[in-house]
């Protein structure tokens, strides 16, 4: 065996040029059968895309941490997402800039008149990498997958459970059915993904973290290496080329992403075009460090994007399980004593605005027209505290029965600027306030138990929102629960039980702004503030959308619209060796419907 081995190796050493000339031909045969596909006779553009796009070239960016997994199944983040969202497949989606769905593994679906049963017909030239078709059983067997307890994929069966197992009904065709009605069921079966059973059903889904042989996305999986990089490789043969919906997107030859835990070591990496873009989420860096040298002479493009991205909201959550958060004049008097305006002009030049709404994009200028934006006001606070009966004693305490009004926030941050200022303020007044530094594993613990009280957290959005696990009363005193200040209130969960049942969206945001003026009567956060725009850096070597970015969406969707412009890189590169300017499409860039 030794010996064949070595014959073998020695073969390879003779023909290994002549083997690449060969490989170099098959890849450009296959990059032009892709072209050639035959389209599809019906779908419709997706217009975001550009007709301009072309495939082929490398995107490389940024990936932070190395992720513990890139099954997002398995380890739920928007990095993993990101991945798994180009490797698989779902039956249909939300229109890119319509609030309608859109077909991907499925071709058609019924939904039935009762609105608890969805058949779905899957596209008969779906299939998977290694040619085999995507079948009704690949989509059950994904159901199967998630409910089975012994996963790692508790999260995704919250959705799931709605359901009973789903009927396959022939090769291509299969039925799911709700067991309680639910506005969202119709999406959670339009996101059940097919995954391929006949590789899948015998091993351990758990262990499934970085090698995915067979895949039915515009991508495979080409190389991991841990703590280094990730690569992805653009799939010539997807069965995907044939939507119309799909065309002109997922240009990319390969993606990269490389891996580097500090945020500020990855701007100069940047700079020196290791990563191609750079999505700036700290004011300070915006402001102070990013009008370098190339960015002057239009070799980096650097702008602010605007446009419809729901969006979330940051804040301190206040334990309201506890007896001293109790009073909504408490909770009212934390928040004049909160001194945003100075917190936005000191330490984040006014790259904000302050948040008045748990659910801003729903109002022009994400401002709710209805609910003042809360000042500064520290007189309005020690009225408030006095109504409550919390009286200063002669130390200048805040005291209620004999007891001072201590608050302990938590926190895993190094940084403590903001809290810092608003620990000052609410001693002025009287509270006892401290922090205490915790690791991540040991905050989520106490967090899971609800043994805090306050904590800042930052939660973002979806343009399919569903308020219950945020909200419900019957979520308030769940292990782990998303409904952190445990808010128990009759009016919010009237609102939550109407919503489940309406299957108008333009309907279901009416009743968001209901409930978001019920949770601004009962403060159960300390609102902070929100940002309006994306900060990007990016080397001008691209070609992008019309504005950039989707209508809906960050940084993440450049794999998917972006494609790389030899030209265009030329350009660059003759610039940055000439030491000369190049035009650049820098300046903000705004949305317009």
């Amino acid at each position: 065996m030794k010996q064949f081995l070595l014959s073998g190796l020695s073969i390879i050493v003779l023909f290994a040029c002549g083997e690449k000339r060969d490989i170099e031909k098959e890849k450009a045969a296959s990059r032009q059968a892709a072209q050639d596909v035959v389209m599809e006779s019906g779908g419709e553009f997706d217009p975001i895309a550009d007709p301009n796009a072309k495939p082929g070239g490398t995107y490389t960016t940024w990936g932070s941490s190395f992720p513990k997994s890139l099954n997002m199944w398995l380890d739920y983040n928007s990095f993993s997402k990101q991945i798994t969202e180009l490797l698989f497949e779902p039956l249909a989606t939300l229109h890119s800039t319509e609030n309608n769905p859109v077909g991907i593994l499925a071709e058609s679906w019924e939904i039935s008149d009762d609105k608890m049963t969805y058949t779905f017909k899957i596209n008969d030239q779906a299939t998977w990498s290694d040619g085999k078709p995507i079948t009704a059983e690949d989509v059950q067997f994904y159901y199967d997958v998630i409910m089975d307890p012994k996963n790692l994929t508790s999260l995704f069966r919250v959705d799931l459970k709605r359901f009973e197992r789903p009927e396959v009904i022939d090769e291509k065709t299969i039925r799911f059915s709700a067991v309680k009605h639910h506005w969202s069921n119709f999406w959670t079966a339009c996101g059940m993904v097919a995954l391929p059973r006949h590789i899948w059903k015998n091993v351990d889904f758990n262990e499934q973290n970085f090698e995915f042989p067979v895949v039915c996305g515009a991508y495979t999986l080409k190389e991991v290496k841990k703590n280094r990089f990730i690569e992805l490789e653009r799939r010539n043969d997807w069965w995907g080329r044939i939507k119309k919906y799909n065309q002109y997107k997922y240009n990319f030859q390969t993606i990269k992403y490389k891996f580097m835990e500090d945020r500020n070591k990855a701007l100069e990496a940047f700079k020196t075009q290791v990563f191609d873009a750079y999505a700036v989420y700290t004011s300070s860096i915006w402001m102070t460090k990013t009008n370098f040298d190339a960015v002057k002479k239009g070799w980096v493009v650097r702008q602010n994007i605007y446009n419809k991205e729901p969006k979330g909201y940051q804040g301190m959550a206040i334990n309201l399980r506890r007896d001293k958060f109790r009073d909504v004049r408490v909770r009212r008097a934390l928040c004049y004593l909160l001194n945003r305006k100075l917190m936005n002009e000191k330490l984040m030049y006014n790259q904000y605005f302050l948040l008045n709404s748990f659910y801003p994009d729903l109002y022009p200028d994400n401002i709710n027209p209805d609910v003042p934006v809360t000042p500064y006001d520290p007189d309005k606070a020690r009225a408030l505290l006095k109504e409550a009966g919390w009286v200063v004693d002669d130390n200048g305490l805040l005291v209620k029965d004999g007891k001072p009004f201590d608050i302990t926030f938590i926190t895993f941050s190094v940084d403590h600027r903001h809290l810092n200022i608003y620990l000052e303020d609410l001693k002025q007044v009287g509270f006892v306030p401290k922090i205490e530094q915790l690791s991540l594993s040991s905050l989520r613990k106490r967090l899971d138990k609800h043994d805090f009280d306050m904590y800042w957290i930052a939660w973002g959005a979806s343009r399919l929102r569903d308020p219950e696990a945020s909200w419900s009363s019957a979520t308030a005193m769940d292990i782990a629960t998303n409904n952190i200040p445990g808010v128990r209130d009759s009016i919010v969960d009237s609102i939550i039980e109407v919503q489940k049942t309406e299957f108008s969206l333009d309907k279901r945001i009416e009743l968001l702004k209901q409930l978001d003026k019920r949770l601004n009567e009962i403060v159960p956060y300390v609102l902070l503030w929100q940002s309006d725009k994306h900060r990007m850096l990016y080397w001008n070597k691209f070609g992008t959308p019309e504005y950039v970015f989707d209508k809906f969406n960050n940084e993440d969707i450049i794999p998917i619209y972006w494609w790389y412009d030899a030209g265009k890189d030329k350009a660059l590169q003759e610039a940055v060796k000439n030491d000369a300017s190049l035009e650049s499409p820098g300046g903000d860039i705004h949305y317009a419907e």
